[in-house]
C-alpha cells in the first residue's frame, strides 16, 4: 500500500472530520443543555455557507463575511428557541423533533428563494498553491478549518472549566434537578446552547465553503455525518463529539478510497446505527444525561378512547365512500391527479397516524417502504410479466418483512435516536437504489410500467385509477380503524405515555412496535405500487426526504392521533404547491420551491406549537374527564 496515497486520504479525512467535529459539538451542546437534538443543525451550517458566498459575492472582505455568517446563525438558533421550543412546554419528543425539522425545512426554503439551487463558491481565505509535505498536498483552507477547530476545542475547554456558564451546563447535565434547586435557569441554558451551536454550525459552513461548493442541498448530509460523529465519540462529553468527528472523517475517507466510494455513505449511516446500538454512549462513555424522551406524552392519550366500532364509526365509513365516489364522479379532470396522489399519500399518513400518534414512535424513513413497493411492482412486472395485483401484494409482504427485522433492531433506541435510525436506514436504501442498477435501474430507475389492472381490466384512465387508489385507500383506514378500536389501540396509547407501565400491565411493548410498523410499511408499500403503475416510472428521486417532509406535514395537520385526518393532512400537502403555482402563473420555479418549503415549515411549527400550547392542553385535560366521565356513566346504565 503506498504510504503517500495513505497520507492524502488522510488529510482530506481530516479535513472533513474538522468540519463533523464542528457540527457534532454544536449537537452535543444543544443535547447536554436541554436534552433535545437539533435536526435544524446541518441546515444551520449550510446557511452559514450561502451567507459566507453571499456577502462575499457582494464584495465584503472575508474576515467580515465568515464572522458575521456566524454570527446570523448564532441568532437564527437563539432566537428558534425562544419563539418556537420555549414555548411549547407540553411538547412531546416527537414534536419537538417535528418542530426542529420544520425549522430545517424554513431554512432551506428561504435560501432556495433567495439565492437558488445552484452551487455557490467562496474564495479561500490564503490564495496560493497548495502545500506538499513530502509529497501528501495540503490545501491552504484545509489548514485553516483544522486550526479553527484547535482553537474552538481550546476555547470550549476553558468556556467549561473557568466560566459560570460553562460551570452551570455541566452542572446541569450532571443533574438537572439538583441545578434547577440551586437557581440555575434551564431556559437560559437552553437559549445559550441554541444560540451557541447556530454560531458553530454557521462558522464551520463559512471556513468550509471554500474547500467545496456552497449549496442548499448539502445541510441533511452535514447534519447526519455530524450527528454521527457526536455519537460516536460521545454526545454527553466535552469533547468526545470533536473525537468522534475526525474519526468519522477518517472513516469515510478510508472507506471512499478503498473499499468503496459508491456506498461510502451507506456504511456511514450503517455505522451510525451500529453505534447507536451497541455504544450509544459514544467510545469516550458519557452520561446520557438528561432528555426528552421521558416526558409526558400529551393528555389525548389519557383520554378515554372507545375500543369499538360505534354506529357512528359505521355512518362516517358509508359516508366516507359515498362522497368518496361523488367526488370522482363531479371533479374536474385537472384535479383527479391531485385526488389521486391525496389517496397514495393518506395511505401512508394512515400507518404513520398508528405508529408515532398512538404509539409514539416517531419514523423518518417511510419513503424507503414506499421504494420497496415501488420497485417491487416494477420489476415483477416488467422484467418478469408478473399481474399488478402480485406484485403490489409481493411488495406488500417484502416491507413488511423489511420491517419486522429491522423493528427489532432499531427499537431497542428511544426518541430521538429512534429518528436518527429511520433516517438513516432511509438513507441507506436510498444509496441501493441509485447504485443496484442491475435490480433498480439505478438514478434513472425503471421506465414503461404497465397501468394496474385487476382481473385482467386495465385501468389506465385517471378516472379509474382514482377509485383504484380510493378503495385501497378506505381499506387502509379500516385496518387502521380497527386496530385502534381494539385493545391494541388501546395498549398502543398506554406505551405511548409509559412504556414501564404498558410492561407492567403486560403489553409486549417491542413486538407490539414491530407489528405496527410493519403495517405502517405495508400502507406505504402500497402506495409506492400504485404510484408506480400510475406514472409509468419509479426511481429514487420521488422517495427521499421531500417525501418524508411530505408525510410529516400532513400527519401533523392533519393531527397525530386522527385516522380520518390523514385525508385532510394529505389533501392539503399535495394541493397546496399546486395552489402555490397557480396563483405564481410564471414565476421562477426555485422560487416556488422556496415558498413551498417555507409554508411547510410554518405549517410544522405553527400546529405543533399551537397542539402543546398549555391552554389548549388544559382545554384537553377537561374534555379527556368528561369523556372518561361518559364512559364510566354509560357503563353504568348498561344492563
Amino acid at each position: 500500500m503506498d504510504a503517500t496515497a495513505l497520507a492524502q486520504t488522510a488529510v482530506s479525512g481530516l479535513a472533513n472530520g474538522a468540519l463533523y467535529a464542528f457540527v457534532g459539538l454544536a449537537f452535543g451542546l444543544v443535547s447536554r443543555s436541554t436534552g433535545l437534538i437539533n435536526f435544524a443543525q446541518g441546515d444551520l451550517t449550510m446557511l452559514g455557507a450561502m451567507l459566507a458566498a453571499a456577502m462575499s459575492d457582494a464584495g465584503a472582505p472575508l474576515l467580515i463575511a465568515v464572522p458575521l455568517a456566524a454570527v446570523g446563525c448564532a441568532a437564527i438558533g437563539g432566537g428558534f428557541y425562544f419563539f418556537a421550543i420555549r414555548p411549547s412546554t407540553r411538547a412531546t419528543m416527537s414534536q419537538l423533533i417535528i418542530i426542529t425539522v420544520g425549522l430545517s425545512i424554513l431554512i432551506r426554503g428561504a435560501v432556495t428563494s433567495l439565492w437558488g439551487t445552484d452551487p455557490k463558491q467562496v474564495p479561500p481565505f490564503t490564495q496560493g498553491a497548495p502545500i506538499a509535505f513530502g509529497g501528501v498536498s495540503v490545501l491552504p483552507q484545509q489548514l485553516w478549518l483544522i486550526g479553527i477547530l484547535a482553537l474552538v476545542a481550546i476555547a470550549t475547554a476553558w468556556f467549561f472549566r473557568r466560566t459560570t456558564l460553562g460551570l452551570a451546563l455541566r452542572a446541569s447535565a450532571a443533574n438537572p434537578v439538583g441545578a434547577s434547586f440551586v437557581g440555575i435557569d434551564p431556559r437560559l441554558l437552553g437559549l445559550f446552547a441554541f444560540a451557541a451551536a447556530g454560531f458553530l454550525g454557521g462558522l464551520a459552513g463559512a471556513v468550509w465553503s471554500p474547500i467545496a461548493y456552497a449549496q442548499v442541498d448539502i445541510g441533511i448530509g452535514i447534519g447526519i455525518k455530524g450527528f454521527t460523529g457526536a455519537i460516536l465519540g460521545g454526545l454527553y462529553t466535552a469533547f468526545g463529539p470533536l473525537i468522534g468527528g475526525v474519526l468519522l472523517g477518517l472513516f469515510e475517507a478510508f472507506t471512499a478510497g478503498y473499499v468503496s466510494s459508491h456506498y461510502e455513505d451507506a456504511l456511514i449511516f450503517a455505522l451510525l446505527i451500529l453505534v447507536l446500538l451497541l455504544r450509544p454512549r459514544g467510545l469516550l462513555g458519557g452520561s446520557a444525561g438528561a432528555t426528552n424522551d421521558q416526558k409526558p406524552e400529551e393528555i389525548l392519550s389519557a383520554s378515554a378512547r372507545p375500543t369499538t366500532f360505534r354506529r357512528r364509526d359505521i355512518i362516517g365509513i358509508v359516508t366516507g365512500i359515498v362522497a368518496l365516489g361523488i367526488i370522482g364522479a363531479v371533479l374536474p379532470a385537472v384535479w383527479v391527479s391531485t385526488a389521486i396522489f391525496t389517496g397514495m399519500e393518506a395511505m401512508i399518513v394512515i400507518g404513520l397516524v398508528l405508529l408515532t400518534g398512538f404509539s409514539g414512535q416517531l419514523s423518518l424513513g417511510q419513503p424507503a417502504f414506499m421504494m420497496i413497493g415501488g420497485y417491487a411492482s416494477a420489476y415483477l412486472t416488467v422484467r418478469s410479466g408478473w399481474p399488478p395485483i402480485l406484485a403490489l401484494l409481493v411488495g406488500i409482504a417484502l416491507s413488511a418483512s423489511v420491517a419486522l427485522i429491522m423493528g427489532r433492531i432499531i427499537f431497542r433506541l428511544h426518541g430521538f435516536y429512534l429518528s436518527m435510525a429511520s433516517l438513516g436506514l432511509l438513507m441507506i436504501a436510498l444509496t441501493f437504489a441509485r447504485e443496484w442498477s442491475g435490480i433498480t435501474g439505478g438514478p434513472s430507475g425503471f421506465v414503461g410500467i404497465e397501468s394496474f389492472s385487476l382481473l385482467g381490466v386495465r385501468l389506465a384512465s385517471d378516472t379509474a385509477v382514482y377509485y383504484t387508489v380510493a378503495a385501497f385507500a378506505v381499506i387502509s383506514l379500516l385496518f387502521g380503524m380497527n386496530i385502534a378500536r381494539s385493545r391494541i389501540g388501546r395498549a398502543l396509547l398506554a406505551m405511548r405515555s409509559s412504556e414501564s407501565a404498558a410492561r407492567a400491565c403486560g403489553v409486549e411493548v417491542v413486538g407490539l412496535k414491530m407489528r405496527i410498523f410493519a403495517f405502517s410499511a405495508a400502507t406505504a408499500s402500497v402506495s409506492g405500487s400504485l404510484y408506480g403503475h400510475y406514472l409509468s416510472i419509479v426511481n429514487p428521486s420521488p422517495f427521499g426526504l421531500d417525501a418524508t417532509i411530505q408525510q410529516l406535514t400532513a400527519l401533523t395537520v392533519g393531527g397525530f392521533l386522527s385516522l380520518w385526518g390523514a385525508f385532510a393532512g394529505s389533501l392539503l400537502t399535495v394541493a397546496l404547491p399546486q395552489v402555490i403555482g397557480w396563483i405564481s402563473g410564471s414565476a421562477e420555479s426555485q422560487l416556488i420551491a422556496g415558498v413551498e418549503y417555507i409554508l411547510f415549515g410554518v405549517l410544522l411549527i405553527g400546529i405543533v406549537m399551537a397542539q402543546s400550547s398549555p391552554m389548549l392542553y388544559r382545554l384537553r385535560r377537561r374534555l379527556g374527564r368528561r369523556g372518561a366521565a361518559s364512559v364510566v356513566a354509560a357503563s353504568e346504565r348498561a344492563p
